[in-house]
């Protein structure tokens, strides 16, 4: 067992300051430095960034994860799977060997079947002396996805995860494979056949622990939806639940993020912006484009329910970084039930209101509810935020991670 010597985190999600990816990268590099460890950040070449938590980021990545280059309706898997794959690698190899050593740990925070293999091929090609421990986390069941599920031969993603893993591990055998909830832990393990770390996806509120909302208020209920523009997380709800809610007793103000105005109209959303942007006025306020860090906490502090429409076909075990972020800092939130947001709402007793149904009628009776019991609510959510925060961590998630790695490195010790 020898000492780690470097951490290095690959993302090839990493583009710019919007979504989750960059805040999560920021808080796993701080706590890597916390303890004294030297570390590399990859990210994207199509950056529009320079650096992220004061670490310069390195373009090394061609494509999204979800990127799709596949033509044969019956084949795609296998297209998808071989070329993708070969990109991969070749950006990897790209790298300096020198850069790396059998002390050093790659971290993946972002994969699916088709990056694996080739993290298998290009540990093969190093020299033992410059093979480092590697960590890949799945974070997604991306054949299960809502959009997946009409197309033929989807069920050969389930068995490209499972050759690759098993390869990667066969070659590489000091390789951890990661899951950040306890549904995808349980799926991958029955998919690959190898064990899976459990781990949090953290994310960091501790601006937000320090500071209260300073934006005006006439003391009617806000309501909060940000994050992705998807139809993932039910944004093509949000006119009806709007409009359902115009009649409660108190009548809520929604706050609506519309982060990627082009990225929804491509996903067929087009229609939705617009019925949104007729409803803008007093009682409804869209914010556009991403947001930095701080003036996205500044709207999550707004909140006194924070929504989450989300698709249990997706979020029923896909983890999501709005809820972990509200959860954190004890705001009341609504979703739906046979997600992990209620679930872990559940577990932590925070008082999270489940939808019964994944429908906007049934989103809003929810939103209902929630506002009839906001106080009670809310003390639950407040109770149950310290240990949720705790667990849920970036400190915890390194903790997890390196005491996993200690067969081969010392661990490291939290400063």
């Amino acid at each position: 067992m020898t000492a780690l010597r470097h951490v290095h985190l690959m993302d090839p999600q990493l583009t710019s300051i919007g979504g989750h990816y960059f805040s999560h990268d920021a808080q796993l590099l701080a706590e890597v430095r916390r303890r004294g460890l030297p570390v590399s950040l990859y990210g994207r070449r199509t950056l529009t960034i320079e650096s992220c938590a004061d670490c310069t980021v390195r373009p090394t990545f061609t494509h999204d994860i979800f990127h799709e280059v596949a033509r044969d309706p019956v084949v795609w898997p296998m297209e998808n799977f071989q070329a993708l794959n070969r990109a991969f690698l070749a950006d990897l190899q790209q790298l300096p060997a020198t850069d790396f050593s059998r002390d050093d740990l790659i971290y993946f925070p972002n994969l699916l079947q088709n990056q694996v293999l080739a993290i298998a091929d290009w540990l093969s090609g190093l020299s033992e002396a410059h093979r480092p421990t590697v960590a890949l986390m799945f974070r997604y069941l991306n054949h299960a996805m809502d959009y997946v599920q009409a197309r033929a031969n989807k069920d050969m993603i389930a068995l490209y995860y499972r050759h690759a893993v098993q390869h990667l591990l066969q070659v590489h055998p000091r390789t951890l494979i990661c899951a950040d909830t306890l549904e995808l832990a349980k799926a991958y393990r029955q998919i690959t056949s190898a064990p899976v770390l459990e781990l949090p996806n953290p994310m960091d509120v501790s601006a937000l622990l320090e500071t209260k909302s300073t934006a005006p208020s006439d003391g009617r209920p806000v309501v909060v939806y940000q994050g992705h523009t998807s139809p993932l997380r039910g944004f093509h709800f949000l006119p009806e639940i709007i409009q359902r809610c115009r009649g409660l007793n108190p009548r809520p103000r929604f706050v609506i993020q519309l982060q990627n105005r082009d990225k929804g109209q491509q996903s067929g959303l087009g229609p939705v912006i617009t019925q949104l942007e007729a409803l803008r006025g007093a009682e409804v306020e869209l914010i556009e484009g991403p947001l930095p860090q701080a003036e996205y906490l500044a709207l999550l502090a707004r909140a006194d329910i924070v929504l989450l429409p989300y698709t249990p076909t997706f979020y029923g075990h896909g983890s999501s970084g709005v809820f972990t972020e509200a959860a954190s800092v004890g705001k009341v939130v609504v979703a739906c039930k046979g997600t992990v947001p209620v679930r872990q709402g559940t577990d932590y007793k925070l008082g999270t209101v489940g939808a019964d149904q994944w429908t906007p009628a049934s989103m809003s009776a929810a939103v209902a509810f929630a506002l009839q019991r906001l106080p009670q609510l809310r003390a639950a959510a407040q109770a149950g935020a310290g240990k949720f925060r705790q667990d849920n961590c970036a400190r915890a998630l390194w903790d997890q991670l390196f005491t996993a790695a200690a067969p081969w490195h010392a661990s490291v010790a939290a400063a």
